[in-house]
C-alpha cells in the first residue's frame, strides 16, 4: 500500500505471528525501556501482528469493552491491509501484559474501517480492503463475551457507499457515521471526501436501515468523532484538499438523526486523525497528521478539554506522548491506552503500546 494511501486515511488512527492451540495464544512481548516509555507513559505488551520477523501496525480499529481491548485489521509493518484480531485484558495495575489472538478473525483483510460497541456487540462499517486502496460498503458484528473473546462475525445492512476514514458514534442503541472518502463505484479513482452523515439503529440482530441526516458543514475525512451524553463532538479532519484542519464541532444526537452541527472551540492545532477518548466529561486527544505528503508529518501532543450540552471548553497541553505518531487509543478503567501506529520517528508502523493514568497526563 503506497504512504499517499496510508496518509489519506491516517488508516483511520493515521492512513511471523505465532498461531497455536486453536489460536488463542498469550502474546507478551514487554517492550523493553527506553524512549518509548516515560515516567507518564508506561510501556505495555507489544502489539503482536508481524509481516515476516518485523512487528507493527496501523490504522487498526481498537475498541474496549470493561477491561477488555479488541484491535480490528489494520496494516502490517509491509503496509497491507490484515484480518487478525488481537485482545487483551487490563491487569489490576492498569497494565495489558500481553495479547491474544482471536479464533474468529475479520471476514476480510481491511484497514481505515469505523468500529463501534453497543450493549456487549460489535459493529464496524467499510473500510480498505486491498493494496490499491479499493472500499467497502460491508458492514459487520459480533458479539462480545465476558471472557473477552468475540463470536463469528456476521454480514449486516451494507453503508449506503463504498467508504474508508468515516467516523461513527455509538449513542442509546443507534449509530451516527460522520464523512469519509466515499468511492462512487467501489474504486479509489472515484474518491472524494464527503460530508454526508447517516445513522442507523443497532440491536443483536446487527444494523438497521441507514438513512441520511444532518451533512456536515463540510466534506471531511479522518475527523475524529465521539458521543456524550446526547452529544456528538467532532474534532478536525482532512479537507478536499487533504489539508488537516483545526476546527470543531458539535451536535445533538436524537433516535431521528443528528440536528444542527454548531461551531464550537477549535482544536489548538490543525491535526487529521488524532486519537481520541472520551472520559468522565472530558475528551483527551493524541498526536494526529499535521500535513500530508511523502512521508506525512504527525505530532506528539496531547491536548484535553471538558465536553458539555454546550460544546468544548478550553482546550489545555497535556503531557506530550512519547513519539509522534498517528495511533489507535481507548480508554479502560481510569487510564487511556495508545496501540501501535505510523511512527513519523520510523517512517512506518510501530508495534508498541504505552499508557497513562488520566489524572497523571496534566503537566
Amino acid at each position: 500500500m503506497n504512504r499517499l494511501k496510508i496518509s489519506r486515511t491516517l488508516i483511520v488512527a493515521v492512513i511471523v505471528v505465532a498461531v497455536a492451540g486453536g489460536g488463542l495464544v498469550a502474546y507478551s512481548f514487554l517492550s523493553a525501556p527506553g524512549p518509548s516509555c516515560t515516567p507518564t507513559w508506561n510501556c505495555a505488551a507489544q502489539y503482536p501482528l508481524q509481516t515476516g520477523r518485523t512487528p507493527g501496525v496501523a490504522g487498526q480499529q481498537c475498541e474496549v469493552n470493561s477491561t477488555s481491548v479488541y484491535c480490528i485489521g489494520g496494516v502490517d509493518a509491509g503496509g497491507g491491509p490484515r484480518n487478525e484480531i488481537f485482545t487483551a485484558s487490563v491487569s489490576a495495575s492498569g497494565n495489558i501484559t500481553g495479547w491474544r489472538q482471536d479464533d474468529n478473525g475479520y471476514p476480510q483483510d481491511v484497514t481505515g474501517q469505523a468500529c463501534v460497541t453497543s450493549s456487549r456487540y460489535m459493529y464496524c462499517v467499510g473500510g480498505i480492503r486491498n493494496d490499491a486502496g479499493d472500499d467497502l460498503a460491508a458492514s459487520y458484528f459480533t458479539q462480545l463475551y465476558a471472557n473477552g473473546s468475540l463470536g463469528v462475525w456476521q454480514p449486516t445492512t451494507s453503508y449506503p457507499v463504498p467508504v474508508d476514514s468515516e467516523s461513527c458514534i455509538a449513542w442509546s442503541s443507534h449509530i451516527y457515521c460522520v464523512g469519509g472518502n466515499n468511492e462512487t463505484d467501489g474504486t479509489e479513482s472515484t474518491v472524494a471526501p464527503s460530508s454526508s452523515v447517516w445513522y442507523s439503529s443497532l440491536n443483536s440482530s446487527g444494523i438497521g436501515k441507514w438513512a441520511e441526516s444532518t451533512s456536515y458543514p463540510s466534506g471531511i475525512f479522518v475527523p475524529a468523532c465521539f458521543g456524550a451524553d446526547g452529544f456528538a463532538y467532532c474534532i478536525g479532519g482532512s479537507d478536499s484538499n487533504g489539508d488537516p484542519l483545526g476546527t470543531a464541532y458539535f451536535a445533538p444526537l436524537t433516535a431521528n438523526g443528528v440536528g444542527k452541527w454548531a461551531l464550537t472551540t477549535p482544536y489548538p492545532v490543525s491535526a487529521a486523525g488524532q486519537s481520541c477518548v472520551i472520559a468522565s466529561g472530558y475528551i483527551y486527544c493524541v498526536g494526529g497528521e499535521t500535513a500530508g505528503g511523502e512521508p506525512p508529518s504527525f505530532t506528539s501532543v496531547v491536548f484535553a478539554a471538558s465536553i458539555s450540552g454546550s460544546g468544548i471548553g478550553p482546550w489545555k497541553q497535556e503531557t506530550g506522548y512519547p513519539r509522534t505518531v498517528g495511533t489507535s487509543c481507548v480508554a479502560a478503567d481510569g487510564n487511556i491506552y495508545c496501540i501501535g501506529g505510523f511512527d513519523e520517528s520510523t517512517v512506518g508502523e510501530d508495534s508498541i503500546v504505552n499508557y497513562a493514568s488520566l489524572t497523571s497526563l496534566s503537566g
